[in-house]
């Protein structure tokens, strides 16, 4: 029996296109496709098979895989896509925090950011794209895997001036910390940005940063502390007691009014451990660790606080909370022990620092 040639054509068409869908990237745009060969109809056809879905305006991506991957990755996927889909656009502010690989912020991460070098869509947006105006010399752009994205100082001065500053800080940290930026080039970018919307915000921010810093929750609970009106606190400071004997390294000292934090994200109780993995016996002995340790800072005169994500909601409300408990319940003059920031510093006595909780004792007092 002959068979028709319509069905040799579609037959041809579902064998092709297993493979072909899978070669493009992950999403695709319309055009990107047709510039591989495949036309709007293989496309329609691959839709009503379910091989493909959409997951923007004329941008496609292959149903298998792309539903498994987390929100971070769906994001920087969507990236490329709005990067190529409009002609000059480069990646920026959190999308492109989020591409350098740094923090990103808490909850749902919105419409991928883009910075055009000269358009007149200021301040556009669709469902998936928000297109902003800016001047974008080629220092400021750079390439990851082939994504034309701001360099990273760029990037955390611009997420200081747009973003949450619990989220700008967690950034600039992470940057930092990664050896991405220093200061000095971040001071120059701002410098750069002199009489930008918003601009004022990157000077607050800069004078909190601090390479030390081990997370997103960290950086944002420092951030939120001080827009509670405290000051910045030390990070991760090594207490000893008397005799040199280390007690433990703390996230975060203040000084004057003898209060240690600790920002307890799960990662502190349960690893990194995946669900199968997790081993609620290790976890306990860790949680019981935590707990002696913190009687021990306690015994040596420290009042100390503990917070979660969930205490940095409803501004900062449960934060707050915790701060002027443990203000109450710490005396200074009774704190007796050993201290240094760096493990490669000499331990010096503690003394009895003048500046309250509430101004003024920032990263580098003692």
């Amino acid at each position: 029996m002959v068979e028709a040639p319509w069905l040799i054509h579609r037959r041809r068409m579902q064998t092709t296109s297993e493979t072909a869908w899978q070669a493009l990237p992950q999403p695709f745009l319309a055009r990107e496709a047709h510039a591989a060969g495949l036309s709007s109809t293989s496309i329609a056809g691959a839709m009503r098979r379910k091989q493909i879905i959409p997951v923007a305006p004329s941008v496609y991506a292959v149903r298998e895989g792309w539903v498994e991957l987390t929100p971070s990755e769906l994001h920087g996927r969507m990236s490329r896509a709005a990067a190529a889909s409009v002609e000059g656009a480069v990646v920026s502010h959190q999308s492109a925090a989020l591409i350098h690989g740094l923090p990103h912020p808490l909850g749902p991460l919105g419409s991928v950011s883009l910075t055009l070098r000269d358009s007149s869509q200021t301040a556009a947006r669709d469902d998936w794209r928000r297109l902003l105006d800016g001047e974008l010399p080629d220092v400021h752009v750079t390439h990851v895997d082939d994504v034309p994205v701001t360099t990273v100082d760029r990037t955390v001065i611009d997420s200081f001036r747009q973003l949450r500053p619990r989220d700008a800080l967690a950034i600039a940290d992470g940057a930092l910390r990664a050896r991405l930026t220093c200061p000095e080039e971040l001071q120059a970018m701002r410098a750069f940005q002199t009489r930008w919307p918003g601009v004022r915000k990157a000077d607050v921010g800069l004078a909190m940063v601090d390479f030390r810093r081990e997370s997103w929750l960290e950086s944002a609970s420092v951030a939120t502390a001080h827009q509670l009106g405290f000051s910045v606190p030390m990070s991760q400071v090594w207490i000893h007691d008397l005799d040199g004997r280390p007690i433990g390294r703390v996230d975060f000292l203040w000084s004057a009014a003898g209060v240690i934090g600790e920002a307890d994200g799960r990662g502190k109780y349960f690893g990194s451990y995946s669900k199968k993995d997790w081993d609620p016996e290790e976890a306990a002995v860790h949680m019981v660790a935590e707990r002696d340790r913190e009687r021990e800072l306690e015994a040596v005169g420290f009042a100390v606080a503990r917070w979660g994500t969930s205490d940095l909601l409803d501004r900062g409300a449960g934060l707050a909370r915790v701060l002027k408990e443990a203000r109450r319940r710490a005396d200074p003059r009774r704190i007796r022990c050993l201290w240094r920031q760096d493990p490669h510093d000499d331990l010096r006595p503690w003394r009895l620092a003048v500046t309250p909780m509430d101004g003024g004792d920032g990263p580098w007092a003692a």
